[in-house]
């Protein structure tokens, strides 16, 4: 099979047009592929993050692309080795290497121990999260927010603008009647915010954040809760404040993302740019970009190394794990799907990094992660049991 022969057969199995004779020719060459062809007929399929992960045998790219095409059809799969490099479809349903998505979502399974593959349960399935949140208003009256709404609300000195999944304040002269604002995303739910000052805010699912109108005064304050990034506009003569569970991060322009959740075990400062004050109930730390606070329940803080393409993975629309254990995984997915997850007999000894694009459904993240071996069924419609 020459080149210009392998890119049609993947344009046509990209386009749903791929016919039963076909398939058998792809799978066939999958199977007895020449490896010195490999690297000519992937190159146009590949992302350049692919060649940083590592060096990908021939061997390994085969078995990885007849076990994804036959799996999509029904067809007995080959074996998955120890390190799994686990691809999955991108709408249309096509991957070819192993560790990348063509479209741009990949990721990887690490297991620590060898056991038998995982079982693939059919499930009804779920779709992922979307632009929604709930706005409340200073009298204590809410609007429902989402990705289509479009309105134009007049709050004392501030007009606020809902654009498709955005809300922007802009005031145009400063007054007394300033007033606090809460908007708050559900589990399943996201959404971006332009405060008064120019200051960008994304909220993850289940979070929240409390602000004025308008800013006045000394400093500029706000309240989290959950998952929130910013991007804050710089003012000398006014600094930013994140309050967050007994925690203050202050700032003057910077870009970082607070990871607050109450189920998780730590509250996270990770600074990607410029640079933040972390004081806790115990100790203050200036953080510089590339840094992670990680302030536990007692105040006390440990810092390190960031990840930051891991850390800020969901704000571009992607899970980002670095040997993440699978509750940690599943927390995420949790509030993503807006699913109960329950854990029954042992847990698995399972870690994944990399990441997983937010937009497929929950039934296609689940087959992914069952390569990991890890068996499933849902029960209720929304609660997932999680079982060896």
């Amino acid at each position: 099979m020459d080149a210009s022969r392998f890119q049609y057969l993947m344009e046509q199995y990209k386009s749903g047009r791929l016919s039963a004779t076909e398939q058998d020719e792809l799978l066939r060459f999958a199977a007895e592929g020449n490896g010195d062809d490999w690297e000519g007929f992937l190159s146009p399929w590949m992302n350049e993050t692919a060649g940083e992960k590592e060096e990908l045998a021939p061997e390994l790219i085969t078995r990885e692309l007849v076990s994804v095409l036959s799996a999509d059809k029904g067809l007995p799969a080959l074996p998955r080795v120890h390190r799994i490099h686990f691809i999955r479809r991108w709408g249309w349903a096509a991957a070819i290497l192993a560790g990348v998505l063509i479209a741009g979502m990949y990721y990887f399974i690490d297991r620590t121990q060898e056991s038998p593959a995982g079982k693939v349960a059919q499930i009804r399935d779920i779709l992922p999260g979307s632009s929604k949140a709930t706005l409340t208003l200073a009298d204590g009256s809410s609007i429902g927010l989402d990705s289509t709404g479009n309105q134009l609300i007049q709050q004392g000195v501030a007009t606020v603008h809902q654009q498709n999944g955005r809300l922007q304040y802009e005031v145009k002269e400063t007054g007394l009647s300033v007033s606090y604002n809460t908007l708050s995303t559900p589990r399943q739910g996201q959404f971006q915010l332009l405060l008064s000052d120019g200051t960008k805010v994304w909220l993850n699912a289940a979070s929240s954040i409390r602000y004025p109108t308008a800013f006045s005064g000394k400093e500029r304050k706000v309240e989290v809760t959950g998952e929130v990034y910013f991007e804050v506009a710089g003012n000398a003569h006014q600094p930013f404040i994140v309050s967050v569970n007994k925690t203050e991060i202050q700032v003057l322009g910077t870009v970082f993302n607070i990871n607050a959740y109450p189920d998780e075990n730590k509250l996270c400062a990770t600074l990607v740019s410029g640079l933040i004050k972390v004081n806790t109930p115990r100790e203050s730390i200036t953080l510089q970009p590339g840094k992670t606070a990680a302030v536990l329940p007692d105040g006390s803080a440990k810092v390190s190394n960031a990840n930051i393409k891991i850390v800020t993975a969901w704000k571009n629309g992607s899970f980002g794990f670095e040997d993440a254990d699978i509750q940690t995984v599943f927390r995420q997915l949790a509030r993503w799907y807006n699913i109960e997850v329950e854990f029954r007999g042992a847990v698995p000894k399972t870690t994944f990094s990399g990441e997983i694009e937010r937009s497929l459904t929950l039934s296609q993240v689940l087959q992914g992660l069952s390569a990991g071996d890890i068996h499933y069924t849902l029960e209720n419609g929304n609660k997932l049991i999680i079982q060896p």
